[in-house]
């Protein structure tokens, strides 16, 4: 997504799996910058190693999907503590999209096949059949769910922006945003909000100029280049705990342009897959998984509801259907 590291302040206190991929692999986690396409192949091995393959939800299965024996699923590997490029084998993911799709493999029976793709690529290629599913940076919203595709909230990820250390920008909400030049991902939903804001918190001010990167967000914010860079709060408070001299600050008025919630994405012709991906994931919440899988990562305030582990929470539209 950005050069920083996806989306109340959490703390990364402690040796989290976060921190010592970004010491051993700092190379690897310059948050926009996704290369070529990069591809990557797991057998779903388990974080519990307990998990045996539930036959009934592998029935509700796509038939194409069993056939071919696996799941195909998009991510950009730059985006900790959601998805990072595994510092022993940078073709593979690691992080909470990984661990829990690891999981939803063991327990359809499935392989688990990564394609390492920049996010402007990953919605295309759910449209051309090339993905099953995208997952690691997408936000949930209500248009997307009713018209476009179906989606599973996983993730806590309300708005935020990075800043210099002792924000000389002043920048600490939309609505003090007027007037500041902001970066962001290019093809990201986060322009979208920036319009938004301009229409609902600057009418009568200076606007904010959004300014896109695909990398060298970084650099920009250090040299005066942009004001603040718009991500997801756990990405960019993943950033400051790794970087030198920026801080992470949550948006409070976020919540009249965004859901706060990432989610995984499905094409709306497969809906036997997401709704099977959905209850996997409301069994991993009943056991306990995928709390440890956030503990592990030390983001536990990202923790969703079992409830909201549903396909296209925001809007209740049935999954394959559009409104």
């Amino acid at each position: 997504m950005n050069v920083f590291p996806m989306r109340d302040r959490w703390s990364l206190q402690g040796p989290t799996k976060t921190g010592a991929a970004a010491l051993a692999g700092a190379l690897l986690l310059s948050l926009s910058a996704c290369g070529d396409e990069e591809s990557g192949s797991t057998g779903g091995a388990s974080s519990s190693g307990a998990a045996t393959v539930d036959q009934s939800l592998r029935d509700q299965l796509p038939e194409e999907i069993v056939s071919q024996g696996s799941l195909v699923i998009a991510g950009s590997f730059d985006n900790p503590p959601v998805i990072y490029a595994s510092a022993a084998n940078a073709t593979q993911p690691d992080g909470i999209a990984a661990d829990l799709a690891a999981e939803i493999g063991e327990r359809l029976g499935l392989d688990v096949e990564w394609r390492n793709t920049p996010f402007p690529g990953q919605l295309p290629g759910i449209d051309s059949g090339a993905f099953d599913i995208v997952w690691g940076q997408a936000t949930q919203t209500e248009e997307r769910e009713a018209e476009l595709y179906d989606m599973i909230p996983f993730y806590a990820a309300p708005l935020s922006v990075l800043v210099e250390e002792g924000n000389p920008s002043g920048v600490t909400s939309f609505a003090t945003m007027c007037g500041a030049t902001i970066g962001g991902s290019v093809g990201s939903i986060f322009e979208r909000y920036v319009q938004l804001a301009n229409e609902q918190f600057c009418a009568d001010k200076t606007p904010i100029e959004y300014q896109g990167y695909t990398k060298g967000e970084e650099v920009a914010l250090h040299s005066g280049a942009i004001d603040a860079v718009i991500d997801t709060f756990p990405v960019n408070s993943d950033a400051a705990t790794r970087l030198d001299g920026v801080e992470a600050i949550k948006l409070p008025d976020a919540g009249a342009i965004d859901s706060g919630l990432a989610g995984i994405v499905f094409s709306k012709t497969e809906p036997g897959l997401s709704t099977t991906v959905a209850q996997v994931l409301q069994q991993l919440h009943e056991d306990g998984t995928y709390q440890q899988i956030f503990e592990d990562e030390g983001v536990s305030t990202a923790i969703l509801d079992a409830d909201q582990l549903m396909v296209n929470y925001l809007t209740g539209t049935p999954a394959g259907e559009k409104q």
